[in-house]
């Protein structure tokens, strides 16, 4: 079953990249608006950005058009996806839902990191992967360790206003994930 999910989960995962590129040509910062563009294009060829890469960009997640506020509702919609959260809301309410359950996810992140990755049970990662977004059932468990200390590297330093960042972080450190381990 964890599989269907997944695979229904990932087809959106190609809108949110594409939305995020489509938002980045509206940036007004030129510097890094064309770093965050060079970064969706890497991951639509197939590869997975580092956290490094991704926190460089995090300022822009804050502010218009990338803060979740602030998201075209497409994109707001296939994010909402990802977290298996019905798209079939008006707008505000979808807006809402995705903030209230990103900052959820990191609250549980900051709690995992003080607990330590080395306290949780094979299964446990393997449910803090797959909650993250990455499909876990087929790694091992240094596989999905090493995937979540990436994750917490980037969640634990983010500020309640990148949650757009998170959210977004969860395809773009998702996307090809597996495919870089094959």
């Amino acid at each position: 079953f964890l599989d269907t999910y997944d695979a229904i989960r990932r087809d959106s995962y190609r809108d949110v990249v594409e939305s995020l590129a489509l938002a980045a040509r509206s940036l007004p910062e030129p510097q890094l608006r064309k770093r965050l563009q060079e970064l969706c294009a890497e991951v639509q060829r197939g590869s997975q950005p580092r956290v490094a890469e991704l926190y460089a960009v995090r300022s822009l997640f804050s502010g218009s058009p990338l803060a979740l506020n602030k998201l075209q509702v497409s994109h707001v919609k296939a994010l909402s996806q990802v977290l298996f959260l019905t798209p079939h809301l008006p707008a505000f309410f979808l807006r809402h839902r995705l903030r209230s359950h990103v900052l959820e996810i990191r609250h549980l992140d900051r709690a995992m990191l003080r607990l330590g990755l080395g306290q949780l049970s094979e299964e446990e990662l393997k449910a803090a992967c797959y909650l993250r977004g990455l499909n876990s059932t087929h790694l091992g468990m240094s596989e999905c360790r090493a995937w979540l200390e990436q994750w917490l590297g980037l969640s634990c330093k983010l500020q309640a206003s990148e949650a757009s960042l998170l959210a977004n972080s969860m395809v773009l450190l998702s996307l090809n994930y597996v495919r870089a381990k094959e």
